[in-house]
């Protein structure tokens, strides 16, 4: 999948601008926890493992924003646990985007033909929805079976063009799918 020339340029200027500053050190994605709570129970993960008071904590909008405003980075990644348990996720979105921030909610998209609606399409918005390989890999990873397929469909309803793109990070095992709404605007 390509890079949208926006975010290219968008983040480009941001690097550019740094340098000009003579930053050496500056951030470039703010990975942002809304949440541990999740709707799956991965064997692998270490989040349900966690004390209930622990688990329904929640960032609230107004701290979620000041975060985004204290880092300064034009990359948002929003995951969790699963964000779309968030009830204000949405809002969250919204301020992130209205701050001309790239907004990626990484999601298991379990939840995402029931909220997706909640979310206008907007070039500064990506949902990146996590496979751990195929159906039987995926299922078996987050020990629940028919995920793989409900996460297939949710990738389907974003957008009907989506297609696998390499991992985040050269030490992560995880493919990615990400998938863009269409959008009207530019």
């Amino acid at each position: 999948m390509s890079i949208p020339f926006r975010y290219v340029a968008k983040v480009g200027a941001y690097l550019v601008r740094q340098q000009l500053l003579g930053r050496k050190r500056y951030p470039l994605v703010l990975m942002m926890e809304p949440l541990f709570r999740c709707n799956l129970a991965c064997a692998g993960c270490g989040k349900i493992d966690y004390p209930d008071p622990i688990l329904n904590k929640r960032l609230s909008v107004e701290d979620a924003l000041a975060s985004v405003d204290e880092c300064g980075a034009p990359v948002v990644v929003i995951a969790g646990g699963e964000p779309l348990l968030h009830k204000d996720l949405a809002a969250i979105v919204e301020g992130v985007i209205a701050r001309k921030k790239f907004a990626i909610v990484c999601t298991n998209a379990l939840l995402l033909a029931k909220k997706i609606d909640q979310f206008k399409p907007n070039p500064y918005f990506t949902w990146s929805i996590h496979l751990d390989g195929d159906k039987e890999m995926h299922d078996h990873a987050v020990s629940q079976d028919g995920v793989f397929e409900r996460a297939i469909e949710a990738v389907k309803l974003a957008n009907p063009r989506a297609s696998a793109s390499p991992p985040t990070a050269p030490s992560s095992p995880t493919p990615i799918l990400s998938a863009r709404r269409p959008s009207s605007t530019n």
